[in-house]
């Protein structure tokens, strides 16, 4: 396989939880796997970046991942393989967050894009700041759903010991 695994957790003197949450990244473009890796490694995410979809359906079958960021085109501009990797990525992980990022986008793509179950779509040329704040708001949403989940998981043990 050719893919790089950067996982990251928060030094232990910060006295911070480390970040529970994995991201996985898949582009062709080589300095774009480097901006995701580092960008993310900034926010103490734990990352597994790849080149090809081939890896990335591996580590599908390993990892549990928070959000999948994907490119849509690999190999050209007629090539597809990404929306083929979003159905993969549903059948796989459901409840993964899938951010589609393109090239080569038009009005069409984005709808097939979402049928297919991307959660978000992107047309290159992204700015970093805004997979962040997307990627920050998704964590505070699923640390708030899992807040909740363990709350009512509580009452409803109180409940049945009362």
């Amino acid at each position: 396989m050719n893919f790089q695994n950067v996982q990251h957790t928060t030094p232990a003197d910060t006295g911070m939880k480390p970040e529970v949450h994995r991201v996985l990244v898949v582009d062709d473009e080589p300095a774009l796997r480097f901006a995701y890796g580092r960008l993310l490694e900034s926010e103490l995410f734990n990352v597994d970046i790849c080149e090809t979809i081939e890896d990335a359906l591996a580590l599908l079958k390993t990892n549990h991942y928070f959000a999948v960021i994907s490119d849509v085109r690999f190999a050209g501009p007629d090539n597809t393989d990404g929306l083929y990797f979003v159905s993969e990525v549903r059948k796989e992980q459901p409840l993964s967050e899938v951010i589609l990022v393109t090239g080569y986008g038009s009005e069409e793509l984005e709808k097939t894009t979402r049928k297919l179950g991307a959660s978000h779509y992107f047309e290159k040329p992204v700015e970093p700041s805004l997979i962040l704040s997307l990627l920050r708001s998704l964590h505070l949403i699923a640390d708030k759903r899992d807040e909740n989940s363990s709350f009512n998981s509580l009452l409803m043990t109180k409940a049945l010991v009362s």
